[in-house]
């Protein structure tokens, strides 16, 4: 009996845990998406594994703002790599690296050096604490990849 009490008591308290888990990385991860809006990271890059949840989370963000978001024709969306599968490839301390310092990533084609020369390879502008919850989001992110056939990337390693 007491062998039973104890098994039922670690039985709540597993799922009271796993439950409480599960709300903060389900909080951690709206938290990071309005991040990756805020920081206007797809206007590069887009997470087409979550894209209804992107353009809610854009409809949002520039209702809040009083703004009209612009056509996808008049994005440069795509420009970049989709992030869909980003967690699977690279570890919170690579992910934070690049953000912090992209550049020194990039090849020296011509292709990359003209989209060096537009608004492309920024470094995230903002505090510790928002990148920290940027870098927590898109280190979740471990979907199949988007990412098109055709895209070039200007990426050194891969």
């Amino acid at each position: 009996m007491v062998q039973n009490v104890g098994f039922l008591l670690l039985s709540v308290v597993m799922i009271i845990l796993s439950s409480t888990a599960f709300a903060q990385d389900n909080e951690a991860s709206e938290n990071g998406r309005k991040m990756f809006i805020e920081k206007r990271c797809y206007t590069c890059h887009t997470i087409n594994a979550e894209a209804d949840a992107i353009q809610k989370e854009k409809e949002v963000f520039a209702k809040s703002k009083g703004v009209e978001l612009k056509s996808d024709e008049e994005d440069d969306e795509g420009i970049a790599p989709d992030l869909s599968d980003i967690g699977t490839k690279r570890d919170a301390e690579s992910i934070t690296a690049f953000v912090k310092n992209p550049k020194k990533y990039f090849k020296d084609t011509p292709v990359c050096k003209s989209n060096a020369k537009k608004k492309y390879r920024k470094r995230f502008k903002g505090s510790p604490e928002e990148l920290d919850v940027l870098v927590i989001y898109l280190s979740s992110l471990n979907y199949d990849s988007y990412t098109k056939e055709d895209f070039v990337s200007c990426l050194k390693e891969e």
